[in-house]
């Protein structure tokens, strides 16, 4: 149960900082490697005649063009590089060459990649034990990224605010619901309820006699690894689920743990549910997912 390697992919066109404050607070407090995957997307061409290359638009381009955006790119990438580097710096995360092998727990690596965002931070997501990742509030397709990893590779993860406003360890929220895929995710953020300054239980429910029996369970299973935590039960009102454990987050959390996707996809798709919900609208505190 420990997180010892933590990946944090960066989409050339996105803004990181949410992910990367998140990424290496994580790995502050667990003693962990981190490695920024940077993910550059080119657009897909085809030659034509004369030398001349034609974008799927159908629009013509010529050589020197390609070359503008191979070099925009590069730049875009720096750039990147260069923030992340300073961000470790700040956090006294040191940073390996790119001929070092991790070595010590705690340190820092960049590496890059050219391709599909989510198929190439899927494909890496399966050699760490946490994946940090952004919700829609940055831009719209990071989510596919987190949902693909959480049912592809069945690794955690992290979806990063758009700011980190607390430590990941103050406070701890167990959104709980008693499935499964709940119990994945107490299970992996165990590393960061034995560092928090406290750890509460919540349930959504407008009969508290349903989740008493559950909740006195993952209570019990909590203090088998030194965590002491308290339980509550509350009602919707006239929110969803997926906005009353944001509310409730909002006032009572610094990290946010919870089951992905315990219903079907399909079904969260047709007609909505929790965490489809927490993937699109996630902004103001991390949330810590697995399926």
């Amino acid at each position: 149960m420990s997180i010892k390697r933590i990946l944090v992919p960066l989409p050339g066109s996105a803004n990181h900082t949410g992910q990367i404050e998140t990424a290496l607070s994580a790995a502050k407090a667990l003693g962990a490697h981190v490695q920024a995957l940077f993910i550059s997307q080119p657009p897909p061409v085809t030659r034509a005649p004369g030398g001349l290359t034609v974008t799927e638009m159908g629009r013509t381009v010529t050589a020197p063009s390609i070359n503008w955006h191979a070099e925009e790119r590069e730049r875009t990438a720096r750039d990147a590089r260069e923030v992340f580097v300073q961000a470790c710096a700040r956090v006294g995360i040191p940073m390996l060459s790119a001929n070092d092998e991790p070595g010590s727990p705690l340190a820092a690596s960049w590496r890059k990649a050219e391709g599909s965002y989510v198929e190439i931070a899927v494909q890496r997501a399966a050699a760490f034990d946490l994946m940090v990742a952004a919700s829609a509030t940055v831009m719209e397709s990071l989510v596919a990224i987190a949902e693909q990893s959480l049912l592809r590779t069945r690794r955690p993860v992290l979806l990063a605010p758009a700011r980190l406003q607390s430590d990941l360890t103050d406070s701890v929220m167990i959104a709980w619901d008693e499935s499964p895929e709940c119990w994945h995710a107490v299970s992996a953020a165990i590393p960061f309820m034995q560092l928090a300054k406290s750890v509460q239980v919540i349930s959504v429910d407008r009969d508290a006699s349903n989740r008493q029996a559950s909740q006195a369970e993952v209570l019990a299973y909590l203090r088998c690894h030194g965590i002491g935590a308290t339980a509550q039960v509350v009602a919707p009102e006239l929110r969803s689920v997926g906005d009353t454990l944001l509310a409730e987050a909002e006032h009572e959390a610094g990290l946010l743990i919870m089951g992905a996707y315990s219903h079907s996809r399909l079904r969260e798709i047709l007609l909505g549910g929790a965490t489809r919900h927490i993937l699109k609208n996630a902004s103001a505190r991390p949330v810590l997912l697995a399926h």
